[in-house]
This record gives structure tokens, sequence and C-alpha cells, in this order.
């Protein structure tokens, strides 16, 4: 790892130095296979998977811009938005729960076959012994790691002023000797003008359905004269976003970078992100309720009450266990501070009414 101009003063991240790497300057951001090609043809189809759209950076996406609930802070010329949603957390802690109980059901009926086994049955026994470890230690580990220890948030800056755009991101650990440690994060930062928004979808086809999942990707160019793609996020919400609201995301970024646009819509309000500090704030951040009591909770315009009431026994210990994981993961989470640098740039917060 290069020290010299790819490192710069650093702020701690739960008790390690946070660096930030220029353009193209951290070794994870060289070219790969799973980044989108920036020149693939863009195809028609009801069931295709891939690129439905690149955006011009001088032409309007759409009618009206939205920053759709994730914008966290406004500075003088830079907006912060958030990549962790409010509640979305602990989803893996019931995964892992959900498998270790398959598993646990595996090793219960794997036993009564074996008192009794043919050498045929022997055999599947292998195959259920696979089955058995993969449920009871592959997931619940991939899970767990997935949540537990990793940052609070992962924050992306675009700033106006100096045509830059920042953002925390963090990178595997392989093995095992990393499950129980912070993920190691970093911060990066890319020049705006090699930036690329595009519109993705993924299909999912079952029977007699297609479901469309949408996201907001941007890609990030190595040069003016090179336009290998070395890294990409995305920001929003896939299983919220559809091509319209895609658009208008990007709207608003678009014109506050390149037309003085403002912080926030008109009505739209920044995020709120509730750290629960007990188990049962927890719960109620994952069943998405606020406050006001149950007619509230049902007037929030969210399905969940209604999914917890009709189908308690699925959605019950559901949202109980995506609760106490949620609980769990703040509570291991690390704290994100950007690097002074970064914060020597963009400035001090404004307040909300600014």
């Amino acid at each position: 790892m290069a020290a010299g101009s790819a490192r710069c003063g650093g702020r701690a991240v739960g008790g390690r130095e946070l660096k930030l790497y220029r353009h193209g300057a951290h070794p994870e951001q060289r070219a790969s296979a799973d980044l989108p090609e920036p020149k693939a043809p863009l195809q028609e189809s009801a069931n295709f998977s891939g690129v439905v759209n690149r955006f011009d950076k001088h032409a309007r996406a759409h009618e009206n811009g939205m920053s759709m609930g994730w914008l966290k802070r406004k500075y003088a010329d830079a907006v912060e938005f958030t990549r962790v949603a409010d509640g979305a957390r602990g989803l893996g802690f019931f995964s892992s729960c959900l498998s270790t109980a398959v598993g646990l059901i595996g090793l219960w009926a794997l036993g009564t076959v074996w008192l009794d086994a043919s050498l045929f049955e022997y055999i599947i026994s292998v195959v259920w012994i696979v089955f058995v470890f993969v449920a009871l230690v592959v997931i619940p580990l991939f899970s767990i790691r997935a949540e537990l220890f990793s940052p609070e948030d992962l924050p992306v800056i675009f700033d106006r002023k100096h045509r830059k755009v920042y953002q925390i991101t963090r990178y595997s650990q392989p093995g095992l000797k990393g499950l129980f440690k912070p993920w190691p994060t970093v911060a990066l930062e890319y020049d705006w003008d090699l930036v690329d928004a595009q519109l993705n979808v993924q299909t999912a086809v079952g029977p007699n359905m297609a479901k469309r999942q949408h996201s907001l990707w941007f890609i990030v160019r190595r040069s003016a004269e090179d336009d290998t793609p070395i890294d990409a996020f995305t920001l929003g919400n896939p299983f919220v976003l559809n091509e319209g609201l895609a658009s208008a995301f990007w709207e608003h970024i678009r014109r506050f970078m390149e037309e003085g646009g403002p912080h926030v819509v008109r009505g739209e309000r920044l995020v709120e992100l509730g750290r629960p500090e007990t188990m049962w704030e927890g719960i109620k951040q994952a069943a998405h309720y606020k406050g006001g009591g149950l007619r509230q909770w049902f007037r929030d315009g969210s399905l969940i009450p209604w999914m917890v009431i009709l189908l308690f026994p699925v959605f019950g210990p559901m949202i109980l266990l995506s609760g106490i994981g949620n609980y769990l993961a703040y509570k291991t989470s690390t704290p994100v501070q950007w690097p002074q640098e970064v914060l020597d740039a963009v400035g001090e917060p404004l307040a909300e009414g600014n």
C-alpha cells in the first residue's frame, strides 16, 4: 500500500486511522470484470437485466429532482447522502437465526435416518451433512459478518465547489481472523467529471410474473483518456426505486453539481437516522414504529403493521429477530468520521433551515 500522495491526513475510525485516497490511487481501484462496461450497447426488453439508461450531466433526466429521503447533511457547496436506511439493519441476524433453525432440523432428521440406514441412505446422508454444515456454520457466519462490527454509515459527499465526490467504503477481509474485528474502512476521492451515472435493472422471472429491480449506479472511469471503469457505487434503495424515481434522484444530484441547484427539494427534509439505545428500540425501528400509538403506526403508510397482524406467525418472529439484530448491529458498529482534508474542503454543516 503506497504511502506518499495516496495517503492524506486521517481521522480515527474505530481506533484506526482513516486514509483518504486520491482518484484511482487505492489498490482496489482497478479494472474488474464485476464493474459495468460503460460502452456496452443498451438493450430494450421486458426481461432484460443490465443498463437501461446512461445519464448525461448536461441534459435534464426528469422534470423534478428528488433526494428520496437519503440526504444526510448540507454544506455551503456540498451535500452528503447516507447509504444506510433507517431500520434496515438486522435482516442478516434474522437470516442467520433462520438458517440455524433449518440446520438443527436437518441435523435431527439426519440422526433419525442414521440409526437404521441402507447404503443408499448413507450416501444421501453425506450430501445432507454438507447441507447441515452450510446451514449451521457458513450462512450464519457470513450473515453476522455482513452486519456486525461494520461502519456506522457509508456516506457519499458531492462537492460542487471543487468538483469532487467523496465516499467512505469498506473492503472485505478474507478468512475467519477478521470475523469479529471492525471492517477495513477507507475514504476515496473521485473527480466528478470522471463519474458517470446509469440506471441498471435486474429482472427476476418466475411463474406468471416478472419483477424488475432498479438501481442507480455511479461508475468511476480511470481518466479522461481511459474509459476503463475502476470503481462503482450505488445510492438509494433498489427495492423502492423505479425508472422514474431513479431518474428524479439523479436529476437532483445533477442540478446541484452542474446548475447550482438547491441542497434539498422544497418539502423534503434531511434524513433522521435513529440509533436504538435499547433492544426494544431496535425492535420498534425494525417494525418502522415511530411512536404515536397503534393508529399512527397504521397511518404511516407502511404495510408492515398489516403484515404483522395478518401473518403474525411469519412476520412477528421476523421483526423480533431483525430488531434484536438491528440493536446488536448498532452496538457493534464503528463510528465514521471524514478525513480532515475532506472536512476542510466542504466546511461546516449547515442547519436544516438554511
